[in-house]
């Protein structure tokens, strides 16, 4: 399998032209009369006509008679659903402008009286001897909407909630019936919930179908069930959610087997229905940033190696900031519950602003996802790699004095430094948010923690602390707003302990978008920024989707690097705003951002230079955060 992704800088020239049909009848306008229950905005949802946006790239749609009449047809069975079964929607009027161009459309509602839902009730039938209390109660707790109209949602989400309850434990072969029934006056109901449990079931055996070249115990150790244990839905939809993942199956599912669902039997049989992927995948990648400029990457990967479900991955890159290759081994699911295990080596050449560094080495890790869509994951890793750096000539001259050098670990007349960094990391975090590439609801929580020492191989001793906060809120339905909290520190005995390039610095298209790439951070006695051992960064971004797949970002970036471990935050930042556009690809977000610094950095150098510009530009591949 070979798949091309591409990204590049996005010059959108916006015009009216593009959304507009110059021979449509625009509308102004739709209001609603009479309309008691619902909001203008809820009914506006309903139909397929729509009214034109304020603004001249706003996308719109010409009036159709056609598709009027049968938004008519979607409203009265919107009513109709929600307990209006006498209302009444009609035209009030069509308003033709002198123009001839476009319409104000009005649409007169007489909602009548709804039919209300005066009690509800919770029905057990044939509940087995072994039902427990607990489920009981859960179950019996369902409510109808008692006192407020009848609504069809309402009825049909307490349906599938007892139903998820039951199959969540045990009982995949449950019924629910929702019976109404009429009340003491002509306009009232008696909503009746009828829940037939069904027997308690396990899970019976598993029939594997579809392999070929990849070994049955591949899927055992996907599976988060046994035979013998209680039937629950969340362990099957689970189950086939990790077999998917795996990427040796182009299909995967895991159901109970069609035959056996008649069955009285206290066990139920399970089928997983496979079908291989092909054993390669190849990827390249090329692109284009304002940081790295042109990039190049390539990877390859064997997808089922020995039939074990085990991977072989290798991969190049090529940029102005970072080149090199390396190789590595994925084995998933070491036990019932989990568990990846990855392997990784290379060689690694940076080409940062303040420094140049080489590495050489790899590590091993272990991951453990949970919960039931596997949104927890704690790592384990420990790395090993010898690295070699030096700084800048423009930033060496800037170093004047050979104490600051030798604080910094540098050698005093070279600028050159080297050691290797060997240590252990523990890593947990989690991530509920609605789409991972592109997310408008949800928040991401990590913290990470290593510690780096001789007793592990190193030459280096330090500690570093890293934790992250992110959040999503959508505000109606073109906006949203976005979050950011990060928070690190290097702890060590002394400056020396720490690899310059493992030094924290800030600015870039990721943060701080006043400043360039590693602009922000402590400086020397010239004014060369020389990186910090503790930081803070923070983002708030307001996210509007305009139209045609284009959006805009307003932003504020706030954030600081300091010298010393462990420092206060949120004290003495830096703060930038400014203006984004993006662009909504098959293959992500391309985005383009102008930065401003509210409190520039006095008589900050950079290449020997003294810089005095207050602005950035950042051309990218993806959302900031």
């Amino acid at each position: 399998m070979i798949r091309f992704v591409r990204s590049g800088v996005l010059v959108c020239c916006v015009l009216a032209a593009a959304c507009l049909d110059e021979n449509a009848i625009r509308v102004v306008s739709i209001t609603f009369e009479g309309a008691a229950s619902f909001t203008a905005s809820d009914l506006r949802r309903v139909i397929e006509t729509r009214q034109g946006g304020r603004w001249p790239w706003s996308r719109w749609r010409g009036f159709d008679e056609a598709v009027f009449e049968r938004d008519l047809d979607r409203l009265r069975a919107f009513y109709r659903d929600r307990g209006f079964d006498e209302a009444i929607v009609r035209i009030a009027a069509i308003d033709l402008a002198e123009d001839k161009r476009s319409v104000k459309v009005r649409i007169a509602i007489d909602e009548g009286t709804p039919r209300l839902v005066v009690r509800s009730l919770v029905e057990l039938v044939d509940v087995p001897d072994t039902f427990p209390e607990t489920l009981r109660g859960r179950l019996t707790e369902l409510e109808a909407g008692a006192g407020k109209p009848r609504d069809v949602a309402t009825l049909s989400a307490i349906r599938e909630t007892a139903l998820a309850i039951l199959r969540e434990n045990g009982h995949p072969h449950a019924s629910v019936d929702v019976i109404e029934d009429p009340g003491d006056t002509p306009r009232s109901l008696v909503v009746r919930v009828r829940i037939t449990p069904g027997p308690e079931m396990r899970f019976g055996d598993l029939q594997i179908s579809g392999l070929r070249r990849t070994k049955q115990v591949v899927v055992w150790r996907a599976l988060t069930f046994r035979p013998g244990d209680l039937y629950r839905e969340s362990h099957v939809l689970r189950s086939q959610r990790r077999l998917n993942q795996l990427g040796a199956f182009e299909f995967a599912h895991v159901a109970p087997v069609a035959e056996a669902k008649a069955a009285e039997a206290a066990v139920l049989p399970m089928v997983a229905t496979l079908a291989e992927a092909r054993p390669h995948h190849f990827e390249f990648g090329v692109g284009y940033g304002t940081e790295d400029r042109w990039r190049g990457s390539i990877e390859w990967r064997n997808l089922n190696v020995f039939g074990n479900g085990s991977q072989w991955v290798g991969n190049a890159k090529y940029s102005t900031v970072l080149r090199g290759a390396g190789f590595g081994y994925d084995h998933p699911y070491l036990l019932r519950s989990g568990g990846t295990l990855d392997a990784r080596a290379g060689a690694w050449w940076t080409n940062e602003t303040m420094f140049t560094s080489r590495t050489a080495g790899g590590h091993v890790a272990v991951s453990h996802a949970f919960g039931r869509r596997d949104e927890v994951e704690v790592r384990t890793r420990y790395r090993h790699e010898y690295l070699t750096y030096r700084v800048t000539d423009a930033v060496l001259a800037d170093l004047s004095t050979v104490e600051e050098r030798i604080a910094l670990g540098l050698d005093p007349v070279t600028g050159r430094g080297d050691g290797t960094i060997a240590g252990l990391e523990l890593r947990a975090g989690q991530t509920s948010v609605d789409n991972v590439a592109d997310p408008s609801r949800g928040f991401t929580l990590a913290l990470a923690a290593e510690h780096v020492a001789p007793w592990l191989g190193a030459s280096f001793r330090y500690d570093e602390v890293n934790a992250e906060v992110r959040g999503y809120v959508p505000v109606g339905r073109r906006l949203r707003v976005a979050g950011k909290v990060r928070y690190g520190t290097l702890s060590a005995g002394d400056t020396a302990d720490v690899p310059f390039s493992e030094r924290f610095f800030l600015g870039g298209s990721t943060n701080l978008r006043g400043w360039g790439r590693y602009e922000v951070s402590p400086t020397s006695l010239q004014g060369a920024p020389i990186g910090g051992r503790s930081f803070v960064d923070t983002s708030l971004e307001l996210r509007l989707r305009v139209c045609c797949d284009i959006g805009m970002v307003a932003f504020l970036d706030a954030g600081n690097v300091w010298a010393a471990d462990w420092q206060s935050p949120f004290t003495d930042l830096r703060r930038a705003v400014g203006l984004g556009l993006r662009y909504e690809t098959l293959v992500g977000v391309v985005r383009g951002d102008v930065g401003y610094q509210l409190n520039p950095i006095s008589q900050l150098r950079l290449d020997g230079k003294t810089q005095s510009r207050r602005w950035r530009i950042h051309l990218s591949f993806g959302h900031a955060f």
